[in-house]
C-alpha cells in the first residue's frame, strides 16, 4: 500500500495522461455512434478562430477525422487548411476532454500585442503524446506560422506565472529510465513560447522547482522500502540541479546508498553506488548537471 500523497503526485505528474482513459472510453461509444460533424469555435481580441472535425468516423477506423483550421484576424480570414502535426500529421485527435486544457483557445503568449492560436492535440496510444501547437501572425505573409511542441505523455496546461503564460509539463524522458511508468517521477518542465519558438524556462522558477522536489521526495520516501523509490529520488535530483544544489543531491543519494534504501525491486535501474553514477550520467546526458 503507498500513502495518500502518493497517489497525489501521480495525479499532479501526468497532467493529461490521467484522463486518457476516459477519453478512450469516450471515443468507443462515438464510433458506435457513427460520424458527427464537430465544430469548436474562439475569438478574443479581434481573433477569432474554427475547428472542424468529424467525430466517430469508423469507416476510417479512426475516432476523429479531418481536423480543419480556420483563423481570422480584424475579420479577413488570414489562415485555413487541414491540420497537421508532428507526429500523428493529419491523422491527429483534437485532445478533448481534459478539464483545464481547451482544446482551442487565444492567447498573447509573447506579450506583442498579436494574440497567438492555441491547438492541443493527441497522437492516440495507451502513453503518447499531446501535441501543442501555436499559430503566430506574421504580418509579412499576412497569414500563420506554427511552431509546435510534443509535451509526450504528461502533456502540459496554460498558465500565467509571474504576469507571464507558461506551459506547466514534466520531463518525460525519466519515464522507464529508472523503473516503470507507474513509479517514474517526472520532474517539473515549464515551457514558453518566445521568438518563435518553445523554450525551456524551467530554472527561473525556484519556488515551483522547490515544491516539485519536496513532492518527488515525499514519493521516494513513501515507496524506497519496497525498492520502487529510484524514479522518484531521480526526479527530485533533477529539480534539485536545477536549483544549483548539486553537493545537497551528492550527499543525500550517498547517504541513502549507505543505508541500502537504493534498491530496485523490478530491475530497471542498478543499486546503490551504481545507481547513482547511472543516474549521475543521465542528468548530464539530459542538460540538467554540465
Amino acid at each position: 500500500m503507498h500513502d495518500d500523497a502518493t497517489w497525489r503526485r501521480y495525479r499532479s505528474r501526468a497532467i493529461l495522461s490521467l484522463s486518457l482513459s476516459l477519453m478512450v472510453g469516450a471515443l468507443a461509444v462515438a464510433v458506435a455512434l457513427g460520424a458527427s460533424a464537430k465544430t469548436l469555435r474562439v475569438s478574443a481580441s479581434g481573433t477569432s478562430a474554427t475547428l472542424t472535425y468529424e467525430a466517430g468516423s469508423a469507416s476510417q477506423g479512426e475516432p476523429y477525422s479531418q481536423l480543419h483550421l480556420t483563423i481570422a484576424r480584424g475579420g479577413r480570414s488570414a489562415f485555413e487548411r487541414p491540420v497537421d502535426a508532428i507526429l500523428c500529421g493529419k491523422s491527429c485527435w483534437p485532445a478533448v476532454g481534459i478539464a483545464g486544457n481547451p482544446v482551442l483557445r487565444i492567447a498573447d503568449l509573447e506579450h506583442d500585442g498579436s494574440p497567438d492560436v492555441i491547438l492541443n492535440l493527441y497522437s492516440g496510444g495507451a502513453h503518447c503524446c499531446s501535441i501543442t501547437q501555436v499559430y503566430r501572425y506574421d504580418p509579412g505573409s499576412r497569414s500563420y506560422a506554427i511552431v509546435q511542441h510534443d509535451f509526450a505523455d504528461p502533456g502540459s496546461l496554460l498558465r500565467t506565472l509571474g504576469g507571464a503564460y507558461v506551459f506547466f509539463s514534466a520531463d518525460d524522458r525519466f519515464a522507464y529510465a529508472f523503473t516503470s511508468f507507474a513509479y517514474s517521477g517526472l520532474p517539473l518542465a515549464i515551457w514558453s513560447v518566445a521568438t518563435g519558438r518553445f523554450v525551456d524556462v524551467t530554472a527561473r522558477f525556484p519556488a515551483q522547482l522547490t515544491a516539485d522536489a519536496a513532492r518527488q521526495y515525499h514519493a521516494y520516501l513513501a515507496n524506497r522500502r519496497q525498492g520502487l523509490g529510484l524514479g522518484f529520488i531521480a526526479a527530485w535530483a533533477a529539480d534539485e540541479d536545477l536549483l544549483g544544489r548539486s553537493a545537497l543531491v551528492a550527499r543525500t543519494l550517498a547517504a541513502q546508498s549507505r543505508a541500502g534504501d537504493l534498491r530496485s525491486a523490478d530491475g530497471f535501474a542498478k543499486q546503490g553506488d551504481a545507481f547513482i553514477a547511472q543516474l549521475q550520467r543521465f542528468l548530464a546526458t539530459n542538460g540538467y548537471t554540465s
